[in-house]
Formats: C-alpha cells, sequence, structure tokens
C-alpha cells in the first residue's frame, strides 16, 4: 500500500497545496473607508481597494501583516479632465492643452496661448540688435 493512500499523509499533503485557494472561505463582505471611517459594504470600493484588503497568501508576510490604506469610490480622487490655463485663466478640457503643459497643472498653457507666444518675437523688440556688417566687421 502506497504512503499516498494513507490520510495522514494524505492531510499532509494537501497543506502544500492551492486546493480551495480560491473557495471563497474568509471573503469580506464589508470594509471600512479610511477617509470617512464607516463599515461600507464592497461594491463602495473598486476592485484594486478591495484585492489590497484581502489576505494574500503569495505575498511575503510583512506585506499582509501592514495596515493598509484603504478608501471607498466617494472618497478617492477622480481624475482630472479640466485644466486651468495660467495665461488667459479660462478652464477648458484636456484637450486644449498639449500633454507636455498638462504635466504641471499650475503652470499650464493652453495651445491658444502657447501659440500667441510662440508667434511674437522677442527680439523684434529690441533697438539695439547687431547687424551682419557690424559683425563682419570683427573677423
Amino acid at each position: 500500500m502506497s504512503k499516498y493512500n494513507n490520510h495522514q499523509s494524505t492531510q499532509r499533503l494537501s497543506s502544500f497545496t492551492t486546493s480551495g485557494a480560491n473557495s471563497g472561505q474568509g471573503m469580506l463582505s464589508t470594509l471600512r473607508c479610511v477617509f470617512c471611517k464607516t463599515e461600507k459594504p464592497l461594491e463602495s470600493f473598486s476592485a484594486t481597494q478591495i484585492q489590497k484588503a484581502t489576505f494574500n497568501p503569495y505575498a511575503p508576510v510583512s506585506y499582509n501583516s501592514k495596515p493598509k490604506t484603504i478608501c471607498c469610490k466617494k472618497c478617492s480622487p477622480t481624475q482630472q479632465t479640466h485644466l486651468t490655463c495660467s495665461i488667459c485663466s479660462k478652464t477648458q478640457p484636456l484637450d486644449k492643452f498639449a500633454k507636455s503643459q498638462r504635466r504641471n497643472a499650475e503652470k499650464a498653457r493652453c495651445i491658444k496661448c502657447n501659440k500667441k507666444r510662440e508667434e511674437e518675437d522677442v527680439w523684434a523688440s529690441d533697438p539695439e540688435t547687431e547687424s551682419e556688417d557690424d559683425f563682419d566687421q570683427f573677423l
């Protein structure tokens, strides 16, 4: 008779397998939001927040023992859809701003204001501009 037919051996081996890992034992029904400090049903949380709150058997022990910052959908920040131009002070949708301008919302300039700035010739107002003849004189 094989040692695997023995009930004790089977029980000892099953502790190292993943059988029943997704059985739903120990599933959470509610979570506590750290910002509004209320106990809410799982529907109030995103899938990422729920995953963060559940025990991960594959993670290091230190990960599961750390307290997690879990916030509900109501308290989590939404994606920014509009910016305010620092030049004309108009609030416009993101497609009116260049991608490079979107990175720093405080200094963002809309495309129209950027074009105006590019069209302005900074050196045209300087009366002391040297000509090429003056430059050739030094050679």
